[in-house]
């Protein structure tokens, strides 16, 4: 077997069943908690502080990775699923209602997704040997993936009877059966080499020095936030705002597989795109494409309409993952690489920060309309930034 073709398979193994994995943290652990005996504002609040223990450990471990001859991306994602997985069996003990089960669900999440910038370091880590990483094609088997783990758990739900509430038995096996089937399929990849000394003494600067070094690109980063902020919110909060237009969650299945498969086309022909765009026009069209999918979410009468604004996952999402990871790649040096991975990555985990915490509290004292209102506003905010900080880009290039 071809040495590229084998290693793109095993990277897009790790990238099914790591957003497999992901699916289930993102797109249910609401449910989870929700229908475990929390309130909407507890749960808010211990959604941000997944998002905070997923960002400490991003930052704090990528300067490790990028200066260490010890650890690297491949050791770091092993590690957090390992104890995220032990954790989700905890929960099959540990009793429904308790602040236990709350801990455990910060921490187990937090270790979950905090593998995201590594997972898409990684690749590039493999092209500094000189091995050729389709980074689109492996992130669109990902969001296939995606699609399926959520079809999968609505599924699963609706074999059990259809109650919202079975998801409580359902998810802990799940996130247990996902989180192995990644490890397996990391420990199939040989460990990437390190870049060369010389490289790595230049990559050691704290984060304020980085963003010294690269303050051109923080208005990008705001705007990533910013857009990331209403797009968090309907993802985290996607069951209350189905059921307010008379959904339930095996609609909700649906909507994510919609939403995921929508990806597919653009992620997978992505190099293709990116030879006939610039990655900054791409920033920008992807962040006025995320104005009209969350308008169209936002005044949706019926599940037919909310649907089709999960098709529009295709022109924004789609492309704003990707062009985030090359937007980094191209706008800081290799020597600095997971810092700028996890720099842009923390936009979106800083977005869904303060989407879980001020989502929670703000769907406990008014409507979802009301919130998913607030939630455009942001992301029109979003799309002003993004094009004023990339035009400030290109007249400096």
């Amino acid at each position: 077997m071809n040495k590229n073709f084998e290693l793109n398979l095993k990277y897009a193994l790790v990238n099914a069943f790591y957003f497999m994995l992901v699916c289930g943290s993102g797109s249910y652990g609401y449910n989870f908690l929700k229908y475990s005996e929390f309130d909407t504002s507890v749960i808010g609040i211990t959604l941000t502080l997944v998002s905070i223990v997923a960002l400490l450990i991003q930052t704090f471990m990528a300067p490790v990775i990028d200066r260490s001859e010890k650890w690297n991306e491949k050791k770091l994602i092993l590690t957090t699923l390992i104890i995220a997985i032990i954790l989700y069996a905890a929960m099959l003990v540990i009793p429904e209602g308790s602040f236990a089960l709350l801990a455990v669900c910060v921490i187990g999440f937090a270790l979950t997704v905090a593998g995201m910038p590594f997972i898409n370091s990684l690749a590039f880590a493999y092209e500094q040997e000189g091995k050729k990483i389709n980074y689109g094609i492996g992130r669109g088997i990902g969001s296939a993936a995606y699609a399926v783990g959520g079809a999968v758990i609505g599924g699963l739900v609706a074999w059990q009877g259809g109650a919202d509430e079975m998801i409580v038995k359902i998810f802990p096996y799940y996130m247990i059966v996902t989180g192995i089937l990644t490890v397996l399929c990391l420990l199939t990849m040989k460990d990437p080499k390190k870049v060369s000394a010389e490289h790595t003494a230049g990559s050691q600067i704290s984060y304020r020095e980085f963003f010294r070094k690269y303050k051109k690109i923080t208005v990008v980063i705001a705007a990533m936030i910013m857009l990331f902020f209403c797009h968090m919110m309907i993802n985290t909060y996607m069951i209350d705002v189905i059921k307010e237009i008379g959904g339930n969650t095996a609609d909700q299945g649906n909507a994510i597989f919609i939403q995921a498969m929508a990806e597919l086309p653009t992620m997978f022909l992505f190099a293709l795109i990116l030879k006939k765009f610039k990655v900054n026009t791409l920033m920008i069209f992807a962040s006025v494409c995320y104005v009209l999918k969350h308008a169209l979410i936002c005044f949706a009468p019926s599940m037919p309409v909310y649907y089709a604004a999960m098709i529009l996952q295709m022109f924004s999402y789609a492309i704003l993952i990707p062009a985030s990871v090359y937007f980094a790649e191209e706008h800081v040096a290799p020597q600095d690489r997971n810092q700028g991975q996890t720099v842009m990555n923390a936009a979106t985990t800083i977005g869904g920060l303060l989407a879980s915490l001020f989502g929670g509290i703000l769907l406990s004292v008014m409507s979802v309309h009301g919130v998913l209102l607030i939630g455009l506003a942001a992301t029109v905010i979003g799309a002003v930034l993004m094009f004023f900080g990339i035009r400030v880009l290109n007249k400096a290039e």
